[in-house]
């Protein structure tokens, strides 16, 4: 949540313009003059901050602000000071200046917190300061998010009468390990006033996040057959794991579509109205320490690439208009700048159900802009300029939907682009939309823990459709229910049952074929999988190593071995070893010689059928009349 600080000289404080932003601070100071009329005080001072935040283990936030107003004029001097907070949660207001204690005057109204100090002294002269101390307890600096501590300091606007501008921050050791702190501090310590105009300070501690979803969806047969149906579950990525805890009905089965999505398929009978329910623990970690998430996502190689640079509805990277501007932004940094620069968050057009514009339109409408436009542009130019992209919808946790705004269906969800970085072999997810409406926050370098993909669109630009959107039309309330834990809970694990199917009796000099069946029976995404097949007593062996099986979902295997012609009348067994489970299968193995004979006593009980039929009536004796 990234505010703005505007510092003004005026002679009154009326005409104080809003700043649409959470924790909106609006320094205003009323000067005099000595022997002249009171006239506009631009440049006549020259405001020097030092302002620290102390964070308590519990999250309260102790703000100090330690002020030096500076006279450019010798027939100039401040006389009050007036801050604006776009907040109520603040208490505990001291302030002081060289003349002592000042009580401030405190107004609460519409959401706000004016605190109004008037000076003890009236310091004249060139170059003399007027130095003031105010202190405050402000308890939406830190907050405790699920596992994940999070720190949000307001940015400041550039003025003209800002002089320098440092800040520091102290937090206590029990948020645990830093996670992203972006920007770094200027001077390893302390942020400068450059940085806190460029969005100020955003900051996580802790390594691991956990949530709890409960998502819902409903699927409908009006026809007179049956069909096959699918939805979509939230995917494994570089940066997010799930476990399926529970999902009623079960699917028939799961699968993994080209973009890693989870689609579980149903059969909805004719006339059926179909309701399903799943419970899904999602575990959240970020680049720097998620080695093993990001391992598992897989390396694309090129001709996989190909198809995320291809112009799609919404995405036409091939028009002249967004091909010119990827000449001209041609790295991802290049393009999200350009994208966050250029469009307008409209909070109007969130008010209605939005009609999606694609990358095109966006460029002719900049400043009526939703998530979704900021997305598409983002992946058209990087197509365009031979950067693979793809789209990712899914939930965003957001404290303030005017810093962090949410503009997709009644489950309000989210989306962001991610772009395919070949260095690190992963995909990387960004966010442009809250780039822009935060006023400069970085959501390039580093995301958050407050990202979590539903669906991931890539060889489409709209399919397949995330959970929210599988309503029942009239039905009120949501469909996508969030909650963030301090601790994993989920059971959730993969479970592989190995079976054997194949024929209990084959014969030797022909082919015995049957399956080999890897049933995943958990709710989680089985990697790395090694299967190994032998027999005896005869060799027969199959290796299959890391594979992978989706949740509830089945790995086949077919069987087919040659039975070698000399072995007689014995036992064969196949063994299957999965893990460090094995299980065994056995069968009887009939020579080829039993074959022959049974051929042979075939054709003999053929022939005898034949005398009788045919040859056996003739052959009796005529009697003797």
């Amino acid at each position: 949540m990234k505010p703005y600080l505007n510092i003004l000289f005026r002679n009154t404080l009326v005409g104080i313009k809003r700043i649409p932003f959470n924790y909106s601070i609006i320094l205003l100071f009323v000067y005099s003059l000595i022997s002249a009329p009171m006239a506009q005080a631009a440049g006549e001072f020259t405001a020097n901050y030092d302002v620290s935040y102390a964070i308590a283990p519990n999250g309260v936030t102790i703000v100090t602000q330690t002020v030096s107003l500076v006279n450019r004029q010798t027939n100039f001097y401040p006389k009050q000071y007036s801050i604006l907070l776009d907040t109520l949660n603040v208490r505990n207001i001291i302030a002081r200046d060289d003349g002592g204690t000042v009580t401030p005057k405190i107004t609460q109204t519409d959401g706000k917190t004016e605190i109004l100090i008037t000076f003890n002294k009236q310091i004249v002269g060139l170059g003399k300061q007027t130095q003031f101390t105010l202190r405050f307890e402000n308890m939406d600096i830190a907050q405790k998010n699920g596992n994940i501590w999070e720190v949000n300091i307001p940015g400041i606007t550039d003025d003209e009468n800002l002089g320098t501008y440092a800040v520091s921050i102290q937090t206590p050791p029990t948020f645990g390990a830093t996670s992203y702190l972006k920007p770094l501090p200027a001077d390893g310590k302390r942020w400068s006033r450059d940085q806190m105009t460029r969005g100020g300070i955003s900051a996580a501690y802790g390594d691991t996040q956990y949530a709890k979803l409960t998502l819902r969806y409903y699927l409908d047969n009006p026809g007179v057959r049956g069909t096959r149906q699918e939805i979509a579950l939230p995917p494994d990525t570089a940066f997010q794991r799930v476990a399926i805890d529970a999902i009623n009905p079960k699917p028939l089965e799961m699968v993994k579509d080209d973009d890693g999505n989870w689609l579980a398929r149903y059969l909805v009978s004719p006339g059926q109205k179909l309701s399903i329910e799943a419970v899904i623990s999602v575990t959240l970690r970020l680049p720097s320490l998620n080695s093993e998430i990001a391992s598992s996502s897989g390396v694309y190689q090129d001709r996989q690439l190909n198809d995320y640079l291809k112009p799609l509805p919404y995405w036409e990277s091939s028009d002249p208009t967004i091909k010119s501007l990827a000449a001209t932004y041609a790295t991802p940094k290049d393009i999200y700048d350009y994208v966050v620069s250029t469009l307008n968050y409209d909070y109007e057009r969130v008010k209605t159900i939005p009609k999606r514009k694609g990358a095109l339109e966006a460029t002719k409408t900049p400043k009526s802009a939703l998530c979704m436009e900021f997305t598409d542009l983002f992946i058209a130019i990087a197509r365009a300029a031979g950067i693979p992209a793809r789209e990712v919808v899914g939930y965003a946790h957001t404290t303030n939907a005017i810093l962090r705004p949410l503009s997709l269906v009644t489950d309000v969800l989210h989306a962001w682009p991610e772009y395919y970085d070949r260095e690190r072999g992963r995909w990387m997810p960004i966010d442009p939309t809250w780039g822009s409406t935060t006023g400069g926050v970085d959501y390039f370098s580093v995301l958050d823990f407050n990202h979590i993909a539903f669906a991931i669109h890539g060889k489409s630009s709209s399919q397949p459709l995330p959970a929210g959107f599988y309503r029942e039309n009239g039905r009120e309330g949501k469909d996508v229910l969030v909650e963030f834990l301090g601790e994993v809970i989920s059971s959730a694990t993969a479970k592989l049952i190995p079976r054997i199917e194949f024929p209990g009796t084959v014969t030797a000099g022909f082919r015995g074929v049957g399956m080999a069946t890897v049933e995943n029976t958990g709710g989680v995404e089985a990697t790395d999988v090694s299967v190994h097949i032998e027999t005896v007593p005869f060799s027969y062996t199959m290796n299959k190593d890391h594979q992978t099986i989706a949740p509830y979902s089945n790995l086949t295997l077919p069987l087919t071995m040659s039975i070698p012609a000399l072995l007689g009348r014995s036992k064969g067994r196949i063994t299957m070893t999965v893990g460090d489970r094995s299980v065994e299968h056995s069968f009887d193995i009939q020579p080829i010689s039993w074959l022959y004979l049974s051929l042979s006593g075939m054709i003999g009980s053929a022939g005898i059928l034949l005398w009788i039929v045919i040859v056996h009536p003739f052959s009796k004796k005529v009697p003797k009349k």
